[in-house]
């Protein structure tokens, strides 16, 4: 595979440390794996537009200022901000002439890499900039890649795999806890529902009973516990009653017509189509392969 087009290829206008990278074969297929890696101080002012990259982009500003323009919109940023950016998307960036900027970056892809992203775009409500409590965590995620892409082993490529998903979720969880008002009240009101299945998964009607007792409408509870744990409330109530019933086939001797009603499920032929589904074999042969007092 050719190395990746450099963000930052100009010389003479900027003083930079990179490390580039010919990804194995086996990270190709399997991890996230880094194509270029460095830090750059910006000498002069200038515009650079880059498209049609298969790579994404990660980037931080350490110090000064600039702004960056992606698929025609521009953005400023200074001190603290960065940018997760899909390099198929034409993009142009600049620092300024007052306050020249030093970047941190790296070049990336991966089996996962543009799910991570589009993930990442959709929490950020279709922005690819965002600011961080934590800038200096990044940095060290940065450093450490810049040092791993020393060797060029399977090892490298598997402790940069690791820091890579790191570094995307750093990325991910740093847009993820900016909250509302609203949306405080959303998780506060969703994580007293969570507590309240995990309690209750037992109780006939609950999606009934968490209606009346939040003063929402079924539909509108399901809604809001998807935009808060990305799962709907009915899904998540079948998923603890799933659960206690592997616990129960596990750790007991219970009979299985009994754990079908102690559960919460209470539907022998829905016992069994989730067994199927979300093991692939029936409840007996999750007991015989999972249940320590058999063997």
């Amino acid at each position: 595979m050719n190395t990746v087009q450099s963000l930052f290829s100009e010389t003479g206008i900027t003083d930079s440390t990179r490390m580039l990278h010919t990804p194995g074969d086996f990270a190709k297929k399997n991890l996230l794996y880094v194509q270029e890696v460095g830090k750059l101080k910006s000498l002069q002012p200038h515009k650079a537009r880059r498209e049609n990259l298969d790579s994404f982009l990660f980037m931080g500003v350490l110090e000064g200022e600039g702004s960056i323009e992606i698929k025609g919109r521009s953005y400023k940023l200074k001190e603290g901000d960065c940018a997760f950016i899909n390099c198929a998307d034409q993009y142009m960036h600049e620092s300024s002439e007052e306050k020249p900027w030093r970047l941190m970056w790296v070049h990336f892809n991966g089996i996962t890499a543009k799910a991570y992203y589009e993930l990442f775009h959709e929490k950020n409500d279709q922005c690819c900039i965002f600011r961080p409590e934590r800038l200096q965590e990044a940095e060290r995620f940065i450093e450490s890649l810049m040092e791993y892409q020393k060797g060029k082993d399977l090892e490298s490529e598997l402790e940069s795999g690791s820091i890579l998903v790191r570094l995307v979720n750093f990325c991910l969880m740093s847009v993820m806890r900016r909250e509302s008002p609203e949306q405080e009240e959303e998780m506060k009101c969703c994580a007293g529902i969570r507590e309240y299945v995990n309690e209750n998964y037992k109780e006939q009607d609950l999606m009934g009973r968490l209606s009346e007792k939040y003063g929402q409408e079924e539909g509108e509870l399901n809604a809001v516990f998807l935009r808060v744990y990305g799962i709907e409330l009915q899904d998540y109530i079948l998923n603890r009653r799933f659960t206690v019933a592997k616990e129960l086939l596990r750790f007991t001797i219970k009979p299985i017509r009994d754990i079908v009603e102690e559960s919460g499920i209470r539907n022998g032929d829905l016992f069994r189509q989730l067994f199927k589904e979300g093991e692939g074999m029936s409840a007996e042969e999750y007991r015989m392969k999972w249940a320590q007092w058999i063997k």
